[in-house]
């Protein structure tokens, strides 16, 4: 898990149907001392993490990336220059017992990443 380590959550709110998580990078963050010192990026795969967790904080339950359909990383996301960004994130039921989840990081305006996924409960952890 990402949250307190490589990300904090500010604010939730809802607009047009989708939940938007206000959040600040952690720039103290561990992976940022090899991507890349002294000039911090924020990793791609650090950011699609950050989006399940936040999808998963939607849903109450563990989910897991079943197949993401495409991602594209479109802007630099880095704690210095955009330590504030907004996930944007949308859920729809897909077929079977998953989730279509939609979702993008921006800084202000900025799109900095696109993503479109199917998530699903997570089969390997065990929800008591």
């Amino acid at each position: 898990m990402l949250l307190g380590n490589y990300y904090r959550v500010d604010s939730i709110r809802k607009e047009d149907g989708e939940s938007i998580f206000d959040v600040s990078l952690v720039p103290d963050c561990p992976v940022y001392d090899g991507h890349f010192p002294g000039d911090p990026v924020s990793p791609g795969v650090c950011n699609i993490q950050m989006i399940k967790e936040c999808a998963e904080s939607i849903v109450g339950m563990p989910l897991m990336l079943e197949e993401l359909v495409q991602c594209r990383l479109t802007s630099v996301v880095s704690p210095l220059t955009c330590p504030h960004i907004s996930v944007y994130i949308s859920l729809s039921e897909g077929s079977g017992a998953g989730f279509v989840l939609k979702a993008s990081l921006r800084n202000g305006d900025v799109s900095c990443m696109t993503l479109k996924a199917v998530a699903v409960q997570d089969p390997y952890i065990c929800s008591e």
